[in-house]
């Protein structure tokens, strides 16, 4: 089935493809085919194959570039951590360590320390592994809870109260008696004592409360239901008002679908859904994850019902700029028929204002889909992907001036306006590119595959300095 979005079906862009240097305030794009400097493929060297060649992330730190590679669909991994010297411009002798994870999904950067979430068990790694960190000294910490939180995945990290927050999945997470905590929470005071331990930590706590409703009780039915129902957790992101987490329900179907019993096929679901909630909201008065009432939060994705409704849809990295929330979205599925080819695939980009919706982004070229988004000193960039019709991509890089991203320059039909981007540069490519990065004047792109394309050059990071040729 081909669930992928028909990109070139989208809405014409008003300017049909590309930004005119004969109009007030543009420029002329580069183009930087020629340009670009291959710097290897280190996912291919770590023998990875097929979709773990995914660059999913690249992080710029300390001076470096760490790439993310791997898959918990396709049960690779064990997984080398490289890292790229931007002024050396070479890659380190050896990987910084080797994480016991079928995937390295993203990286966090956190009160100044660099993280990668214990995503999936691999190798000697146990359900008790929940994240690594690199030290000041640039070695990496292996941090365990104790094994009683059955989670065997963690895909995201976020500090908050003082706490450094988990979110991912247990074992039956959402099992009526037996249900185990989706997110885990330790205080960040207690990993900084412990920065050099190995070993399974006691202070580790559920950042979810599954308490069964009493009569008379603080815990109402209807909220005990939603938590149980929210209770397994894709990514962390920052609205407006405060620190979100996506749930398995965030998704393209109708808030009321028809029939409303679609969902009620299952005895171990509550009676009174839907809906689900697509996200909880962090609550600081009792330090844990709350799902909201549905009626208090608008959707983060346009409701498509014309699209694959099953697929489980998370916010990629996503950016508050200006008065509005920028947000590429990539997909999974909890369908054993269609875990592997929705795996962490591209799926939609939307901007949200505090107060609606969210939109659907176009780009000035018609067919291309944000892929990525990054602040660099007061401008939004945006990683977009244009599949061309001899199946090859031209990727594109989007600029975003603060003075646009405002609620005066929202449009509905294309999100933005289409005349607020700035096209910075673009390039022709075998592979559509996952992921970016910059460091000064210089962009580093990760280069992927999407599920049943060609592998090509899938793996490779590209680089491009502006200015030198390259």
């Amino acid at each position: 089935m081909n669930w992928l979005p028909n990109l070139r079906s989208l809405p014409k862009a008003v300017f049909g493809g590309c930004l005119l240097s004969g109009l007030p305030g543009l420029v002329q794009a580069v183009d930087i085919s020629e340009r670009l400097v291959d710097l290897g493929n280190k996912p291919a060297e770590s023998g990875n194959r097929d979709i773990s060649l995914n660059v999913w992330d690249l992080q710029a730190f300390d001076g470096k570039i760490y790439i993310g590679m791997g898959s918990t669909s396709a049960d690779s991994g064990p997984h080398p951590v490289w890292a790229f010297g931007h002024a050396a411009s070479r890659w380190d002798q050896a990987p910084e360590t080797v994480v016991g994870q079928e995937a390295i999904e993203l990286y966090r950067v956190i009160d100044d320390r660099l993280y990668i979430p214990a995503a999936d068990p691999k190798g000697s790694a146990t359900e008790a592994s929940k994240f690594y960190r690199r030290g000041l000294d640039g070695k990496w910490t292996h941090f365990f809870s104790t094994r009683a939180f059955h989670m065997a995945h963690i895909r995201d990290l976020a500090l908050e109260d003082g706490l450094l927050i988990g979110v991912g999945n247990s074992r039956w997470p959402h099992h009526v008696v037996r249900a185990k905590p989706g997110a885990v929470a330790v205080p960040l005071v207690v990993v900084d004592i412990m920065q050099d331990s190995d070993r399974e930590m006691l202070e580790f706590q559920s950042a979810i409360s599954l308490v069964p409703p009493t009569e008379g009780g603080s815990v109402d039915i209807d909220t005990s239901q939603r938590n149980r129902m929210a209770n397994w957790f894709f990514s962390t992101f920052r609205l407006h008002d405060g620190l979100y987490a996506s749930t398995r329900w965030l998704n393209w179907a109708p808030d009321s679908p028809e029939p409303p019993e679609q969902y009620a096929g299952q005895t171990q679901l509550p009676p009174q859904v839907p809906p689900f909630p697509a996200v909880v909201r962090w609550d600081s008065g009792v330090k844990e994850w709350v799902a909201p009432d549905p009626s208090t939060l608008d959707r983060l994705v346009p409701e498509s019902p014309d699209r694959n409704t099953r697929l489980v849809l998370w916010p990629y990295k996503p950016a508050l700029f200006g008065e509005l929330w920028f947000a590429p979205f990539r997909s999974r599925s909890l369908s054993r028929t269609e875990s592997r080819e929705a795996y962490n695939q591209s799926a939609d980009f939307v901007v949200k204002p505090a107060n609606g919706p969210g939109l659907r982004v176009v780009l000035p070229e018609s067919g291309a889909l944000g892929e990525a988004v990054l602040v660099y000193e007061g401008r939004l960039y945006v990683l977009a992907n244009a599949r061309m019709s001899d199946g090859k991509y031209r990727v594109f890089v989007y600029a975003l001036d603060q003075d646009d991203a405002r609620v005066g320059r929202m449009d509905p039909d294309t999100g933005v306006e289409v005349d607020a981007w700035r096209e910075v540069l673009n390039f022709r490519s075998s592979n559509l590119a996952r992921s970016f990065a910059r460091i000064d004047d210089t962009w580093y792109f990760g280069l992927g595959v999407a599920h049943g394309e060609p592998v090509g050059k899938a793996g490779t990071l590209l680089r491009y300095t502006a200015g030198n040729g390259g």
